[in-house]
């Protein structure tokens, strides 16, 4: 019995580890979508607030305009993780968007259990950034689509 589950949990499978690899895709998407969206219907004061973490790289005005791209940022990066489209150009606003939530965060001087999640979410998406979206994916899709016409 212990032979099996061993042999079970220690088996490779490509189609398993791409399953894998979607999912954390997906539901990391759909966080993003999720975060994003409450950004842009919480309001100019919050959204304001939001942008001003751009102020930590010398930037010392449009906080609301900032505060709307970093809401887009999230809702339209969330959109393309979800579907798997275009996955690494979509983590390059995510990636400079996390490093700036980081900054935020530790220039204020709180405590790891405010600034881990951003942290976390800046490794995802570095992995997402070199691994790309994998083959349960539009970008995959499209790209095989393409290899196979010529």
């Amino acid at each position: 019995m212990c032979k099996k589950i061993i042999s079970c949990t220690m088996h490779y499978s490509p189609a398993l580890q791409q399953l894998g690899l979607a999912a954390i895709r997906i539901c990391f998407g759909i966080i993003f979508v999720i975060f994003g969206y409450n950004k842009l219907l919480s309001g100019s004061a919050n959204l304001t607030q939001v942008g001003s973490a751009v102020s930590y790289f010398g930037i010392t005005h449009g906080y609301l305009l900032w505060g709307y791209i970093a809401a887009l940022t999230e809702l339209c990066g969330g959109l393309a993780y979800t579907l798997g489209l275009c996955t690494r150009l979509a983590s390059l606003p995510l990636l400079l968007f996390l490093i700036v939530a980081l900054k935020f965060h530790l220039h204020k001087g709180d405590p790891f259990t405010k600034w881990a999640f951003a942290c976390l979410c800046l490794c995802i998406v570095i992995s997402f950034l070199i691994a790309g979206s994998g083959a349960y994916s539009v970008d995959y899709l499209i790209q095989k689509n393409t290899h196979s016409v010529h």
